[in-house]
């Protein structure tokens, strides 16, 4: 059976602070460059913090040195590692954690920080199908589902995690509409699509992975 593995770590912020200048040499060619590029200090972190936990994993899994990782991206944007095409990754990052879902399968990963924000119902019913508009507001909503009973932020990042988790698995980006396919908390399933999405709250995050049926998705959050 073929398997996705996905880590999260908490990011260190005062760690990566304290240790920038001699972090930043150990990272491989294209991250270090990505992170010289940015300007704001905490985006420099959280990039730092992502390179340093590929190369933790491709270093145990591939057994590649960072001075000879290599990042390229496919027609569409999604990146893979020259020499190792079969090795399949994704990434993501939000708030204080980073993730990372890789394996012999193709994934799409995408983690929101849970918060309440003014806008994300009026952003819900603009760009998500009307189905999943009313999972997200209708506290009556006829489905037998335990995650029914969540709060409407909640709900509302399930479907937004989903919907990005797919469109990173196909590698489209944002050149496909979201409004233009369903997603389905209560099925963890992309309507008319062979795939499996399980959207999977812990402690105020949601990690959602999208991946083919069949694959089995193991979760490690290191906080």
């Amino acid at each position: 059976m073929k398997e996705i593995k996905v880590i999260a770590k908490r990011i260190d912020w005062s760690n990566l602070e304290a240790k920038f200048d001699s972090l930043l040499p150990t990272l491989y060619t294209a991250r270090k460059e990505a992170v010289e590029r940015l300007n704001n200090q905490k985006a420099k972190l959280a990039s730092m913090a992502t390179g340093l936990l590929l190369q933790e994993i491709t270093k145990q899994e591939l057994g590649i040195k960072p001075e000879e990782l290599i990042i390229s991206k496919k027609e569409q944007g999604k990146p893979y590692i020259v020499g190792y095409e079969d090795f399949c990754f994704n990434i993501s990052h939000a708030g204080d954690m980073v993730a990372i879902a890789y394996g012999d399968s193709p994934v799409g990963i995408d983690i929101e920080l849970v918060r309440c924000r003014e806008n994300d119902l009026k952003v819900a019913k603009r760009c998500f199908a009307e189905e999943e508009y009313r999972f997200i507001t209708e506290e009556a909503y006829e489905l037998d589902m335990e995650n029914i009973s969540r709060s409407k932020e909640e709900r509302f990042f399930m479907v937004w995690t989903m919907k990005e988790a797919y469109l990173k698995y196909k590698g489209t980006g944002i050149s496909v509409p979201m409004k233009s396919f369903v997603v389905r908390p209560y099925e963890n399933k992309i309507v008319g699509e062979k795939l499996t999405c399980e959207p999977v709250i812990i402690n105020d995050y949601v990690y959602s992975v999208c991946v083919d049926e069949g694959v089995e998705v193991t979760l490690d959050i290191c906080s």
